[in-house]
Order: structure tokens, then sequence, then C-alpha cells
């Protein structure tokens, strides 16, 4: 609330919780799926694609799920918990 240049209301703060809500729920979700390796079929084939191209080993670069070692578990509970914060504001408005 205090980032953003607007007067404290009810509405200000439903418009901005809503907006860091829904970014924190998105990154979660996000990470999510990045960690489940969907993403790492895709990497490998691409890899056989481009294997004359590239000069590292297949060995050497690790897989999209392998990079990201968090969980989004958080980010996705303090995601929702400001949603829901927001719903509330937004009843009462």
């Amino acid at each position: 609330m205090l980032v953003r240049n607007e007067p404290f209301s009810l509405l200000s703060y439903i418009n901005n919780s809503f907006i860091y809500g829904g970014t924190l729920v998105f990154i979660g979700l996000w990470i999510f799926v990045v960690r489940t390796g969907v993403f790492d079929i895709f990497t490998m084939s691409m890899r056989k694609v481009f294997k004359g191209k590239s000069t590292l080993e297949d060995d050497e670069m690790r897989l999209p799920s392998e990079i990201l070692s968090f969980s989004s578990s958080p980010i996705l509970i303090i995601g929702g918990v400001t949603l829901a914060a927001m719903a509330i504001g937004l009843a009462f408005y």
C-alpha cells in the first residue's frame, strides 16, 4: 500500500492486493509447473535436434526441473492469503 502513490482507501487496498496476490500466485504456479518436469522433455528433444551446434555435452547442462531447488508452496500460500484478504475486502466494499 505504501509503495503505490494512491490515497489509502478500501478500494485501493483491493486493487493493490489483487495485483500483488495475483502476481505471487502466477509465479508460484509457474515454479510448480517447471519443477514437475513438464519442460524437461522439450529441453531434451531440443538438445537432440541441435546437438551438432552445441559445444556443451548433454551431461553438463541441467534440466529446468533441476535448476529450481526450492518449493513453490510458500509463494502460493502467501498469494492465496492475499487474494483471500482481497475477497473479504471486496465483500465489505
